[in-house]
């Protein structure tokens, strides 16, 4: 089977600009070869992003407040043709060298299957709790997350499909209110279904854990960024914002 391309597609807002940036850095260097990434926000980057990047803004902000960020969500992955596409925020940096093949055989067989809502692309679905065996393609070790297990829905870095999507995507919605009341709307969908695997293609740092957007946390669990990858950050000046704060 001819595999399909996909793009990434990546939310951020005003607050959170600035870190696309090393977010990109890290995109290009880790992900290879590097897919097309779609940024969706408001305010345009005052800096240049690498060519494999387009920007499109949402407007004002001020017409999305965060009680509405799934209104701007919404309105842009229903504007985009792709049936099939990854999802991440702005503050999920690469750590590691992504398993680009396992990505590509994963997204081959969201297009085959179209019961298949969403494909977590890190461990989040790997230890949650219950989840089942699910076979496996190719290399990859298949897991199916459990309705009804915390964050079903989660917004860590997966594929998606976007009828799937915007079947469970309410306007109105915060971020929490996505994790929180999407995976009680996504629990009752017995229609589709949430798989994970065991070989965790993608391993990404939260960069602005709890929100915070004036601190970086470039240390956690096993995702820590390389130092090298720091200084190299660093001298590009992609941290200067923070580390002068």
């Amino acid at each position: 089977m001819t595999s399909k391309p996909f793009r990434v597609f990546v939310i951020t807002s005003d607050k959170y600009l600035d870190t696309l940036r090393p977010f990109a850095w890290l995109f290009n260097r880790y992900w290879v070869p590097s897919p097309d990434v779609v940024v969706c926000g408001f305010a345009s980057p005052t800096f240049k992003l690498p060519p494999n990047f387009s920007f499109v803004s949402m407007g004002n902000q001020a017409d999305y407040p965060i009680n509405k960020w799934t209104d701007a969500v919404i309105e842009f992955v229903t504007a985009q043709p792709d049936d099939v596409f990854a999802l991440m925020l702005e503050d999920m940096w690469l750590t590691r060298h992504v398993d680009s093949r396992a990505v590509t055989i994963l997204a081959d067989y969201m297009h085959q299957f179209e019961y298949v809502c969403r494909i977590d692309l890190t461990g989040d679905r790997l230890y949650a709790h219950g989840m089942q065996a699910y076979g496996h393609v190719e290399h990859i070790d298949l897991i199916k997350s459990m309705p009804g297990s915390p964050y079903h829905l989660s917004m860590m870095p997966g594929l998606w499909r976007k009828k799937h999507l915007l079947a469970t995507f309410q306007r109105g919605w915060t971020p929490w209110d996505v994790e929180l009341a999407g995976t009680t709307v996504l629990s009752h969908n017995q229609a589709v279904i949430v798989l994970g695997t065991r070989q965790w293609p993608v391993r990404i740092l939260l960069a602005h854990r709890s929100g915070d957007a004036g601190r970086l946390m470039l240390e956690g669990l096993d995702n820590e960024l390389d130092r090298a990858d720091v200084e190299a950050l660093r001298e590009l000046g992609y941290l200067k914002r923070w580390e002068e704060v």
